[in-house]
Formats: structure tokens, C-alpha cells, sequence
């Protein structure tokens, strides 16, 4: 089977092919990772505690006898039905072990009583576990690659759906700005905020999440830290920033996450920038923003203003632009890109 892309891969995690009797499922996003193995899994049992239908392993566990994965894949249940074989491995780590299990599906001299999952990491088209995968015909390879904003807008949509709401659009908009692009993260957020606005069984009728919801719910978390840090940026001041990046990265607060405030920031300046440009005063460019600033941001914004003249915010827009590039195509630590960046503008401020 080849690789699934796309929209294929959703189909196929809300209703497996059954002739697919192994799956792997890798990517940089660990946290789509976990959901993607999650949902198969519990397809086939309920209980991931089960001890007769549910089995975790490790690399140590395969490397030290490579034919445990296959024998598990084949073991008959003693309650019966499907069970799960489920391994996490560190990139080739495991490619002995896959390839034994491979061979046995594919030669028809293998009968696969349990659905097997091996997660991993990021993995290049070279990878020999990744072409294993792509070309066996009894296994699929799942890629599970970052999401961008319109994987978080449907993600939070759909979530907010099932339970009979809906967004404001600045709401939307904003949460979306929030959150980085791991899903993980990105979901448990969506479900705080989901709660607080109350379970559809707790509700009379349907309701509408305000942007005043996201800020009282995640703006004084991780979205609160990720923009002290864009503010300090906007500020000129640097030993703020230094600080505001400690605790981001203590509350586990996305690079991209913080990339992205950084971007909103400059591009409200930028936009207010116009506004003043053709004549307006900035307090009038300020009400011209959607959503407009708030009143106890105003004179902090108008500083800011008189700190980013227009060329050196143009300055700051592309620098922005090659730091998410080089965040996403380099390899190199995204969080050191995000914040070397962070403290390159900061320094550029105006004083």
C-alpha cells in the first residue's frame, strides 16, 4: 500500500481498511502522532489497560529478541476478538523487528490476529522503515506533519460542533494566532476552552464562545507568557524578553506559538502604520484594527508605534518570515530560531 496523504488519512483513521494489519505512523508533530495511534487503536479495544487484548512495547523489547513483534501480531486473544500491538521506536531502532512482521503479512505465512502500531519521530523518504511501510501490501504509513492554521481552525470547529457551539470570528481568529502547531497541545487548549463554556448536556441550548472566552481561558496561560515576550520584543526590551522566554519555555509554550504573536504584533503596527501614513491620528488608526486595540493597551501600542517607523517594521516582517522558514526546512532547533529572532528585534527598537 502506498503512503496515505491527505484527506485518505482521516478516512482511514475513522474506519481502517482491515486488510491493513500494520500501520506505522510518524512525524515531527508527536502530538497528531499520539492521536492518529490513539484513534486506531481504540477501534479495535476500549481498554488500553486490557492485558489479554492491548500490549505496548519498547525498542529494548524488540531489539533484544526481533521476532517478539511478529509473534505478538499473530498471538491469538484468550477473551478473542482483535487485540493491539503497539510500539514506540526511535527511528531505524526498530527496522529488524518491522521487517520480520512485514515479510510474514505479505508472504501470507503470518495470520495477523492483532492491529500493530509503531510510532515514531520525523523520518526521511530515504528511511528504511518509512519504504518498508510504503511498499508492503498488508502495512500503510501514516505522515503526521505539522498543522497549519487551517488544520487549528477545522480542529477547533469541529471540536466546538460536537458540543452545539460556535466561534465569535475574532475568537476564532485569535485562538487560532495563540496556538502553535502541535496537535496535541493545539487540542487539550481547544478542550479547556470547551469546558468552560460548558458541555452541551449542561447547557440549554446552543452558545457562542466569545473572544473575551479565549482570553480569560488561555491568554493568562501559555498565550499569556507568548505574548509578554511579543510585547517585550515591541518594547525594546530585551532583559523583559530574556525572562518572558524562560517562563514560555517552562510552560511549554510552542516556538511557533510565539512566532506567530510575534507576527500579529508587527502586522497590527503595520497596518496602524498605514492608517497614520494616510492621515490619520493613532488613535483613530487604532480603532481601525480587527479587532481594535483595548483601552489599556492603547498607550503602550501608540509608544510602540512611535518605536517601529515604517521601514525598519518592513525589516522586522521579513525577518519574522525567514525565521519560520528556517524553523520548518532547516533542522535546527526551532525554539533557538524563534528566540534569536526574538532578541535580534528587540534590539532593534527604537528608543
Amino acid at each position: 500500500m502506498t503512503a496515505l496523504k491527505g484527506r485518505d488519512i482521516a478516512a482511514f483513521v475513522q474506519s481502517r481498511d482491515k486488510s491493513i494489519a500494520a500501520v506505522l505512523i510518524y512525524g515531527p508533530d508527536n502530538g497528531l502522532v499520539r492521536e492518529r495511534a490513539d484513534a486506531l487503536a481504540k477501534s479495535v479495544v476500549d481498554d488500553f489497560k486490557d492485558p489479554f487484548n492491548y500490549i505496548d512495547l519498547t525498542d529494548a523489547d524488540v531489539k533484544a529478541e526481533p521476532a517478539r513483534l511478529a509473534d505478538e501480531a499473530a498471538a491469538l486473544s484468550f477473551a478473542g476478538g482483535e487485540r493491539v500491538v503497539r510500539l514506540k521506536t526511535q527511528g531505524e531502532a526498530a527496522s529488524k523487528a518491522a521487517q520480520a512482521l512485514i515479510d510474514g503479512l505479505d508472504g501470507g505465512y503470518l495470520t495477523a490476529n492483532a492491529l500493530t502500531i509503531i510510532e515514531t519521530g520525523e523520518l526521511t523518504p530515504r528511511s528504511g522503515l518509512r519504504k518498508m511501510f510504503e511498499k508492503a501490501k498488508r502495512a500503510a504509513a501514516l505522515p503526521c506533519y505539522v498543522d497549519g492554521p487551517g488544520d487549528v481552525r477545522a480542529l477547533a470547529m469541529e471540536a466546538a460542533q460536537a458540543e452545539n457551539l460556535t466561534f465569535e470570528t475574532d475568537a476564532l481568529d485569535f485562538l487560532i494566532s495563540l496556538l502553535g502547531e502541535d496537535r496535541g497541545v493545539s487540542r487539550s487548549e481547544i478542550d479547556k476552552l470547551i469546558l468552560y463554556k460548558g458541555l452541551k448536556d449542561q447547557r440549554n441550548g446552543p452558545g457562542e464562545i466569545s473572544l473575551e472566552d479565549v482570553k480569560i481561558m488561555l491568554v493568562d496561560g501559555v498565550g499569556d507568557v507568548i505574548n509578554e515576550a511579543a510585547d517585550a520584543v515591541a518594547d525594546g526590551a530585551p532583559d523583559i524578553l530574556a525572562a518572558a522566554l524562560h517562563r514560555s519555555a517552562r510552560a511549554g509554550a510552542s516556538p511557533i506559538g510565539l512566532l506567530r504573536s510575534l507576527q500579529r504584533a508587527f502586522s497590527r503596527l503595520h497596518t496602524a502604520q498605514t492608517y497614520v501614513a494616510q492621515g490619520d491620528a493613532p488613535a483613530s488608526a487604532m480603532k481601525r484594527l480587527k479587532p481594535p486595540v483595548f483601552y489599556i493597551e492603547q498607550k503602550p501600542f501608540e509608544r510602540r508605534l512611535r518605536r517601529w517607523p515604517m521601514k525598519r517594521l518592513d525589516m522586522a516582517l521579513d525577518m519574522l518570515i525567514e525565521a519560520e522558514l528556517a524553523a520548518k526546512t532547516t533542522g535546527s532547533p526551532q525554539r533557538e530560531i524563534v528566540e534569536r529572532t526574538a532578541l535580534r528585534l528587540s534590539h532593534m527598537a527604537g528608543r
